[in-house]
This record gives structure tokens, sequence and C-alpha cells, in this order.
């Protein structure tokens, strides 16, 4: 079974191509050009490396946030459009998901808990909390300040060997650092996702589920959305 992979929700993201749950190919985007520049055609280039055509792909996998709008929004489309073509299944991925298990791995130095923290932008961070095995989700996925988002997990934090991955360490690691401990592990950089993104689907191949069915997982609410409420005095 060929699996391919592909991850929108950084600036960067990635795709990978598996086959039988064995990494063929893969690849990091360029991230001085959007993805709506590099799509679909990093994936047909993909392909060619990998020595399959898009049409023999069986299964997708999709990473649906939360991330940028506009990324998600491409990533989605540009997987749909080729999972529709071939009525292919597609497997839906939470980032922060993908984020946990890549730590959980990691087995020469294992964690207690695991935070997925992404940079979320306005000063705010993209989080979901985990058990050490990087599956068990202890906390449902959370967009606030990186103080607001460590309090409102501060009891399954406390006296835990705790480990924090993503894009969202970089600015925040002051008060990661202050809340947590010199213990915690903090990885600002952690690989692409989308070789982790295709193991996962083929091992979750049995959920796949329809093109159109695949939404994206935003967690804030689009700006648009913000402003009218504003504008007529709701929400």
């Amino acid at each position: 079974m060929w699996v391919l992979a592909l991850d929108t929700s950084t600036r960067d993201g990635s795709a990978a191509i598996a086959r039988n749950g064995r990494l063929v190919a893969a690849s990091r985007g360029d991230g001085h050009r959007t993805h709506g520049e590099r799509l679909p055609g990093d994936l047909l280039t993909l392909a060619r490396e990998a020595g399959v055509a898009l049409p023999a792909i069986d299964l997708f996998a999709v990473s649906i946030g939360p991330g940028s709008f506009t990324g998600l929004r491409v990533g989605i489309a540009t997987v749909q459009a080729l999972a529709l073509v071939r009525g292919r299944p597609v497997v839906p991925v939470s980032t922060l998901d993908v984020l946990a298990l890549v730590r959980a791995s990691r087995q020469d130095d294992a964690a207690d808990r695991i935070l997925a923290w992404m940079d979320g932008g306005r000063r705010e961070v993209f989080a979901s909390l985990y058990a050490g095995d990087g599956t068990t989700r202890l906390g449902e996925p959370r967009v606030g300040s990186a103080a607001s988002v460590l309090e409102a997990w501060q009891s399954s934090l406390a006296d835990r060997r705790v480990a924090v991955i993503g894009d969202g360490v970089r600015s925040t690691r002051s008060i990661l650092e202050s809340r947590l401990g010199s213990a915690a592990a903090l990885d600002a950089s952690p690989p692409p996702l989308a070789p982790a993104m295709a193991r996962m689907a083929y091992e979750q191949r049995a959920h796949g589920i329809a093109p159109h069915a695949v939404h994206p997982l935003y967690i804030r609410r689009p700006d648009a959305v913000l402003a009218r409420e504003r504008t007529t005095g709701g929400g």
C-alpha cells in the first residue's frame, strides 16, 4: 500500500511517501514560498523520487491543524482533489497529535508528560497535553498565552518529567523553564512531520474517510467570524 502524507500546518511543511509503513521518500518545504506556490508541484517531484505515480497512491494523510489558516486550507484542498479523482480515502491527522508521537518515539529520553506546543501567533500558542506514550491525550487542544495554558494544566504537570515539543518553544522558552523547571526537555525544532504522518496513516488505514469529510482543526476561530461578532454585538 502506497501512502502519501502532506503537512502544511507550518511555513515550511513537509511531504512523505511510504509503502506498507516504510518510508520511501520525504521532503521539507521551502518556507520562502507559499504552499499555494509549491503545491501540487512538490508532490509530483516527490512521487518521481519515490518511483510511483500519484494515481497509484492508495491512501492519503493530511495535517488538519492547528496552524496557518491559509496553509491548512491549501494542504487539505490539495489532498482532497488528489484523493477524490481516484476515490481514495484520507486519514486526517492533528498536528499536535503527531508532534506528541514524534516526541514519544525518543526512547532515550522518556517523559511522563508531553506538551505539543505550536506557535499560534499573537503571542499565543496552540497546545495539547499527553501522557508519556504520546497517544493518551490528557488535555484538549487549547489556544492562549503560554502562561494561561500552563496554569490550566498545572496539576497535571506538577512533579512530572515534562517534554515540550514544537516551534512554540522558541518564543516561550523563558516561561517554560520558569514554570516547568530545569529538568523539562524543550525541543524547539522537531523534525518534518510528514514521515511520521505516513506511518500513522498506514497503521490507521482502516479509519480513512472520504475526501469531502476532511475538515480543518483551527482551535482559534477565524478573524472574519470574530470581526463579524464584534460588529453585530454577538459572542
